[in-house]
Formats: structure tokens, sequence, C-alpha cells
């Protein structure tokens, strides 16, 4: 009896057919047969690690050099005129949960931001007073705008 699976490694899509022949088990990948160990069911306790893996097909070295990553965005950074709340990713300003003139705490939640359908919380990156709140409820906001200033 024949099973397919298909088995993906490194982005790369690869089919292997299983069958048992003749009381022995195998594996058939990229049309090239490699027999496998036979184990009766008594001596397999239920963790065991599977067998001595196949040698997977290499895969062929990319075309062009992957893109240097992006620099993660910088905490915010107090300046003379206060410490800038800003957005972390693309969305909608669900809700503004302080006013200018608000005492607020390290860490307290300061807005509610909907991206990819998910409330994210902004959060006070330190102990101050909200000096002003640039956004409103509804508002849709890009990566690194400014949403409230804190000093």
């Amino acid at each position: 009896m024949q099973k397919k699976y298909k088995i993906i490694i490194n982005g790369r899509e690869y089919e292997v057919v299983v069958e048992e022949l003749e009381g022995s088990v195998g594996a058939n990948y990229s049309q090239n047969f490699a027999p496998l160990p036979q184990v009766s069911p008594a001596q397999v306790p239920m963790q065991q690690a599977a067998p001595a893996p196949m040698p997977a097909p290499q895969a062929p070295a990319p075309s062009k050099p992957a893109p240097a990553p992006k620099p993660s965005p910088a905490a915010p950074a107090p300046s003379a005129g206060g410490t800038v709340v800003s957005a972390p990713m693309p969305g909608k300003i669900l809700k503004v949960l302080v006013q200018p003139g608000a005492q607020v705490k390290n860490g307290q939640n300061i807005m509610v931001l909907e991206a990819m359908k998910m409330e994210n919380e902004i959060l006070a990156p330190s102990d101050g007073v909200v000096r002003e709140v640039k956004v409103k409820e509804g508002d849709n906001v890009n990566t690194g705008d400014t949403l409230a200033v804190i000093v």
C-alpha cells in the first residue's frame, strides 16, 4: 500500500511516497527508493525518535542575495519637547484613553490601535504628563506616526 505525503523543506515542496514491499517499508522521494529498518510494533516506544533521516535534496543557491533586514524602530527617545509615542505599525485608532494634561505611568495603556483585526495596546513609554494627543478615534496611522507626546 502506498501513501503520499507533501513535505516542505526550506520553502521547497517535495512529494514523498511511502510503501510496504514484501514486509519491509521504504520511502521514495524524487524517484530514489530508500529502505527503512524494520521494527515490530512491540519494539516501538510511544515517544521514539524518528529513524535516521534520509538526506534531503539540496536546494539550488539563491540567484540574488537576500535583502538586508530593515532596522527595527527605535524606542521613543526623550527630547527637549518630551517623549514621543509613535505608532508601532499601521492601523486604525480605536480608542484614545488619555487627554492632554493627564498623568500617566510607564506601561499604562493610553490608546488602542487596531491592526490586522487585532487590538493592540499602545503603552506609555515613561512616567509623565500627556502634553498633546495627535490623533483621534477613527484615525488611520502609519508606522512611526506620532500619536502623543509625554513630558
